[in-house]
């Protein structure tokens, strides 16, 4: 197996540009623009978090990882008035790629991670439906907080800790594209079901 020797911020630069245009879009999207814009409302917001805890919670159960997001998502729909067992009958992402690997891990934490530093910048939007300074009912968007940084930087040395071979980059490329794609697909339907 040939190592590919690069510098490790190579396998970003190729993350992001594999990325951005998907990336681009989402930053489009008409809840998620809601939201930055402070204009979202009540039902929507609802109907937005009960998407993001489907595929969160997928996500986690695929990936093998502690619930963490799911749990703010969690959260947050019970302080919006959503009952457990409302939550629980929530439809679930499917198709997530094969994340056994760590590569393929890291690709998937790439949308995921990533996700995060834009949710600060959203939780700012919410505001005026939750309250300024309230963490209930944006629990998701605020994240790890003041330490959001320190946990794409950790993931970041994740990434660039390891001298992955050609085909390993690739892995992680493709996952990154697929996980963005399933996200992107499955947010599609935001604004389907009646809460």
């Amino acid at each position: 197996m040939r190592v590919a020797h690069r510098p490790p911020d190579v396998v970003r630069q190729a993350l992001r540009a594999a990325t951005n245009e998907i990336h681009e879009r989402l930053h489009q999207h008409p809840a998620l623009a809601a939201v930055q814009d402070g204009a979202i409302d009540s039902l929507a917001y609802r109907r937005l978090l009960a998407r993001l805890y489907g595929f969160h919670i997928a996500f986690e159960r695929a990936a093998r990882l502690k619930p963490e997001r799911s749990v703010w998502l969690e959260k947050d729909l019970a302080a919006l008035g959503m009952s457990p067992e409302r939550r629980a009958a929530l439809p679930l992402c499917r198709g997530f790629p094969a994340l056994a690997l760590p590569e393929a891990l890291l690709g998937a934490l790439y949308v995921v991670e990533g996700s995060a530093l834009g949710g600060v910048t959203l939780a700012r939007g919410l505001e005026g439906l939750v309250g300024v300074g309230v963490l209930d009912g944006r629990r998701f968007f605020t994240g790890h907080q003041a330490e959001t940084g320190r946990a794409w930087r950790a993931y970041l040395a994740r990434l660039s800790a390891t001298d992955w071979t050609a085909e390993q980059q690739a892995t992680i490329i493709s996952t990154a594209t697929t996980t963005f794609a399933l996200f992107e697909c499955w947010l599609g339907g935001w604004n389907d079901t009646d809460d």
